[in-house]
């Protein structure tokens, strides 16, 4: 189960989101949070500011990197003890950290002491993306080996959880993931085979197996063998069983699949208007 939950924040209203959510997961798992601010190292040293420091000279630019870098701390210290709060009135312990660095190896790092993962699907751009993930959190989940829960733009508490299943590896992992956090969240569960290359004939024993395992854990499923594309199918389904969160598994790492997820996973990441928790296989 998961007792540390990380949070990735850069203050931005998905974030803040974000931030509900897993205040949320931590009162009902008893988890304690860490709150994560990242600068960008980007913003401090990238080809926009080597272009700025040509533009302004070199004696200009030095006065002012160190102000661009103290703006940035000012901004990471007001954003933390405003989540610190919300996790005091809440009654949720928690801890907070803010780094300079590369997104992603500070959110691998940080990541090594927690089970679960927590961030908002767009961040600060999120205006211009429509239905895009945000660069910086689609770079972080492709690179996350823990399970990582993705959120949307509004939050709602998780009554109805839908889990994907199709006999994979990885789906195998999200099943058993959901299966145990249900009881634990109140959640009502629904377990989801899409009928694809196989004979229906197969996917209903793949579901079947989804099932029993379920009732083995004295839940009662509801389960639906649909025919499609296994993501069109998914969100499909999400909305019509009104369900809160979408659990479902995500490409392992090799040195292909660690650069794209699958296409099912990333389409169901950037259409649902529910959070997604995604499994590592």
């Amino acid at each position: 189960m998961y007792k540390r939950i990380l949070l990735c924040t850069d203050g931005s209203p998905n974030a803040e989101v974000a931030a509900d959510y897993a205040i949320w997961f931590a009162k009902r798992l008893g988890a304690r949070l860490q709150i994560l601010y990242i600068i960008d190292i980007r913003l401090l040293e990238g080809p926009w500011m080597s272009d700025l420091s040509g533009a302004l000279g070199a004696q200009p630019y030095a006065a002012l990197a160190p102000k661009l870098q103290q703006l940035q701390n000012e901004k990471a210290a007001t954003i933390l003890a405003a989540a610190a709060q919300r996790c005091r009135d809440a009654n949720v312990a928690c801890e907070t950290a803010h780094e300079t660095g590369s997104l992603v190896h500070v959110m691998l790092t940080y990541e090594k002491r927690a089970d679960l993962v927590v961030l908002g699907k767009r961040g600060e751009h999120a205006p211009w993306l429509d239905d895009m993930l945000g660069s910086s959190v689609e770079r972080m989940v492709r690179a996350s080996i823990k399970p990582c829960l993705v959120t949307p733009e509004k939050f709602e508490p998780v009554k109805r959880m839908l889990i994907a299943y199709d006999g994979s590896t990885e789906s195998n992992k999200a099943l058993h993931a959901g299966i145990d956090l249900a009881p634990a969240l109140g959640t009502e569960v629904t377990l989801i085979t899409a009928c694809q290359g196989e004979t229906e004939e197969g996917a209903s024993k793949i579901l079947n197996e989804a099932v029993q395992l379920a009732q083995a854990h004295k839940l009662k499923p509801q389960a639906q063998l649909v025919r499609g594309n296994a993501e069109t199918e998914i969100l499909a389904h999400c909305e019509k069983t009104a369900a809160t969160l979408i659990v479902m598994g995500a490409y392992g790492h090799t040195r292909i699949r660690e650069l794209i997820l699958g296409s099912t996973t990333s389409h169901v990441l950037r259409k649902a208007r529910v959070p997604v928790l995604l499994v590592r296989g």
